[in-house]
């Protein structure tokens, strides 16, 4: 078979309109992160989601006959390209090091544990890179999300709505429940389809609400239909933003406040010469400025109130008393149910000053930590459960501190130069004059602001929608990004 006879087979292998439906399950079940079903198939119970056995078929089918084509990554993935294998030389460094013992845990195990959840993040990115690279699939993309969106919404409305008006689920609403998820159905916080309510807002704030809020800034909408002002995004958004409240997750209330306030003060960076030229002072401008300070402010001791009404581990927060205390921030933390992810950022950050350079291989923290902890670790009661009640190894909690015990400053310097090129070309397109691409760019802006806060609570690779995000604003073409330079794999 010739060169160009395999290439033109490929070419009808990957262009069929098979991978429309495909790739429409694929984006559409991303909500369902521990399905009890690939749970026993893939023997994992941290992320086990139906579109991941979906991501293999892509792989194999879809991603690498596309890439042995001649289809192109954009630049921004070299980066990321490098991270990873820059996490892999990490690791096999890692087995000439003394790893301590900890309990009957296998460190080759946790190793290719961490590996593949690594490369199945990678997958996700590649996938979602590969698919959207014109505009009718980029359109098709968007309404999945939508739809998709709109059924973990209404799920969770439903949830809400059956727990408030009798406190408990109907036996209905547990059988699909349980069905689709291993994580229990919570008391007063709600999680869709997701494992808990953290994850939840993870996705929501890392996939579905920097769609709708950029839609909603731009005024874009991938569907056919509108009335007048309002379209299915924007109904989305303010769906949105009720249901991101009522997962109680407090590190995604402020991660999607963050994006507000960003987007606030950049509509006003961008307008500041229209200002001065309306309000002929400084003054009056910085008075703006201090009033919508306020607000914000007031809108998080508004928000403070109502979650020390409805969250136990927020019914202290004006109840605190700072007077005397030595250590005010462990006693803060403490009594808002924070210590615990505070003393393992801690041990994260003893293992990096340690390891500084390529750290101790991926997966290999839990080791590590039970010599790290501070003294004061050990008087909280989720770290002594940890430590002498189970079997499982301990968590860094946050990703980015992880990556930085893990993968040292050669890692974390590519990751993060990974989400600083994601971050320009985002902010580049907000600049177009398509709407369309104007709404991409938004998202991504949005997506990597929320991250910031969300790498504090999540730090796991696996979890799909920080790569499917990153993978489909990478992948859309701009005139104002330098994609005319790509790189091949």
């Amino acid at each position: 078979m010739t060169k160009m006879s395999l290439r033109r087979n490929i070419f009808r292998i990957v262009e069929s309109r098979l991978w429309y439906g495909i790739f429409f399950a694929f984006f559409f079940l991303l909500p369902i992160t521990s399905m009890p079903l690939v749970v026993k198939l893939v023997h994992s119970d941290v992320v086990a989601a139906p579109s991941g056995l979906l991501l293999v078929i892509i792989l194999f089918f879809y991603v690498f006959p596309r890439l042995l084509s001649g289809n192109y990554l954009s630049e921004n993935a070299i980066p990321l390209i490098c991270f990873i294998i820059i996490s892999l030389i990490a690791t096999l460094i890692s087995f000439f090091y003394a790893i301590p013992d900890y309990k009957n845990a296998s460190v080759y195990s946790a190793s290719i544990s961490a590996v593949l959840t690594l490369l199945v993040g990678f997958g996700f990115y590649l996938a979602s890179s590969l698919w959207v690279q014109d505009e009718s699939r980029l359109r098709f993309t968007l309404r999945v999300f939508n739809w998709s969106g709109f059924i973990v919404l209404l799920w969770t409305f439903l949830q809400a709505v059956f727990w408030y008006s009798s406190y408990r689920y109907p036996n209905w609403m547990k059988e699909i429940h349980f069905f689709l998820s291993i994580g229990p159905l919570y008391r007063q916080r709600f999680v869709g389809f997701a494992l808990e309510p953290s994850w939840l807002a993870h996705q929501l704030n890392l996939l579905y609400l920097p769609l709708w809020f950029a839609s909603t800034i731009t005024g874009f909408t991938s569907h056919r239909r509108r009335f007048g002002w309002l379209t299915f995004e924007r109904f989305l958004f303010l769906f949105g933003m009720g249901i991101l409240y009522l997962t109680l997750s407090r590190v995604g209330l402020v991660a999607f406040l963050l994006t507000v306030t960003f987007f606030v003060f950049s509509s006003l960076w961008r307008r500041r010469s229209r200002l001065l030229r309306k309000y002929r002072s400084n003054t009056i401008s910085i008075l703006i400025i201090l009033m919508i300070i306020l607000l914000i402010l007031a809108f998080l001791v508004f928000l403070g109130w109502t979650l020390s009404k409805l969250d136990y581990r927020m019914a202290n927060l004006f109840q605190l008393d700072l007077r005397g205390r030595s250590d005010p921030l462990m006693y803060l933390a403490e009594k808002l149910s924070l210590a615990a992810r505070f003393v393992y950022w801690d041990s994260g950050f003893k293992i990096f000053n340690q390891f500084p350079l390529l750290g101790i291989g991926l997966g290999h923290a839990g080791f590590y930590m039970p010599n790290t902890l501070s003294a004061y670790a050990l008087k909280l009661v989720e770290v002594r459960d940890l430590l002498f009640r189970t079997e499982t190894l301990l968590n860094i909690k946050s990703l980015w501190i992880r990556i930085l015990a893990e993968t040292g400053i050669f890692g974390f310097s590519f990751f993060f130069t990974w989400i600083l090129n994601v971050w320009i070309k985002a902010k580049m397109m907000t600049q177009h004059n398509s709407r369309l691409i104007q709404t991409i760019g938004w998202m991504g802006c949005f997506v990597l602001i929320a991250f910031l806060l969300e790498g504090f609570s999540l730090d796991t690779f696996a979890l799909p929608y920080l790569w499917t995000s990153t993978g489909i604003i990478s992948s859309v073409k701009s005139p104002l990004s330098s994609n005319s330079v790509k790189a091949k794999i």
